[in-house]
């Protein structure tokens, strides 16, 4: 059951990828904050965020 949130959290972090390469010349929602959003993610899976931003090109 440890592996759940993990499962979660990456499958979340797959869609927030996809969603910025279809929109990211489009403005977001105000209460949408995309970097918080890949923050929890990384936090839940154990990866560093900067090195992931990084990585990913963000």
């Amino acid at each position: 059951m440890e592996n759940e949130p993990k499962l979660a959290a990456f499958v979340k972090l797959h869609n927030l990828i996809i969603y910025y390469s279809e929109y990211r010349d489009m403005p977001a929602e105000d209460d949408f904050d995309f970097f918080k959003e890949v923050e929890e993610c990384c936090k839940t899976l154990e990866i560093n965020y900067e090195d992931f931003l990084k990585e990913m090109e963000f």
